[in-house]
Order: structure tokens, then sequence, then C-alpha cells
């Protein structure tokens, strides 16, 4: 592959790349190093608590007091008819849908969200997602350094 910049052309040999990978990629490298990581190695949690409904997730990024991130990076999964019951937080957050399909409802306006679509929640309103028949399943972030800024306030009402 040939990349270009504004003085010249160089090569990248990505067979030569992937071997050349470091063996620390892991989501504990310290803040100021990057890293990736398989989704897939990373533990599903939730859907056990009635307080957020079915919902399960990964979470990919995510700092601490002695680990600092720039954003928080996670993944949703939901069962057919799965649920995240109506919330709000301080923070504007940011869906891209990767598989199935559903509704995120913002402030009582439904939102399609399927593969390809991104869905924009500003901060302070209130906001659900009820998956369809076949599961749903998106990325989602917050531009914060930890899910302990995160003050997540789910209301009375169900969907």
């Amino acid at each position: 592959m040939t990349l270009h910049t504004d003085t010249a052309p160089f090569e990248i040999d990505f067979d030569e790349s992937l071997e050349n990978m470091t063996p620390d990629n892991s989501p504990f490298a310290p803040s100021d190093r990057a890293y990736s990581l398989d989704s897939a190695d990373v533990p599903l949690e939730g859907g056990t608590d009635p307080t957020f409904g079915t919902v399960r997730w990964r979470t990919l990024v995510n700092g601490h007091s002695d680990d600092h991130k720039d954003l928080l990076f996670c993944i949703a999964e939901f069962e057919a008819g799965g649920t995240l019951l109506p919330h709000r937080h301080r923070q504007a957050e940011i869906y891209f849908g990767l598989e199935g399909e559903g509704v995120v409802t913002i402030e009582g306006v439904a939102h399609r969200i399927a593969a390809g679509v991104v869905v924009y929640v500003p901060g302070e309103v209130e906001h659900s997602t009820l998956a369809g028949p076949d599961g749903l399943k998106f990325a989602y972030g917050f531009a914060e350094q930890s899910f302990a800024e995160i003050d997540y306030r789910f209301s009375a009402q169900s969907l």
C-alpha cells in the first residue's frame, strides 16, 4: 500500500506490519499509548438488573483513576425485543448501529437504528432503546474519561 503525505509517498507492507505488532495490545496499557482490542475478548456485562432493562454491554475503552482515557467506547447487545429503559445523563452520547435493528426513542420521538445508522443523543434528554425481532447491536460512546463520570438516571416509566 502506498500512502502519500505532503512531502513524499511511502510504502507500508501490511503483512510485515501484522508480524511486528506489539504484544502488549491490552485495555490496560498506559494511557499515553495506543492499543487495539478484539471486542470478542471482552465479556458481556448486564442483562440482569431490571433497572436498566435487558441490555448487555462490552466496555472496550474506559479509564480509571490510574489510567485516564479521553473517551468511553462500548458495544450494546440486545436479544429480540430487548430493552434499555428510559434514562438520561448529563453527557451527550453517540450510537452507531452494527447489526439488527431497533428504535431509539429520544424525548418521545422514535429514531430507527440499524447497521450503518448513527444516532446522536444530546445530554440531559430522556432516551430508551427497543430491539427489533432479530435483536440489535450498536457501538456507543461518550466524551468522558470513565464511567464514573456518567450518572445514569432512570425514569419511573417503562417502554
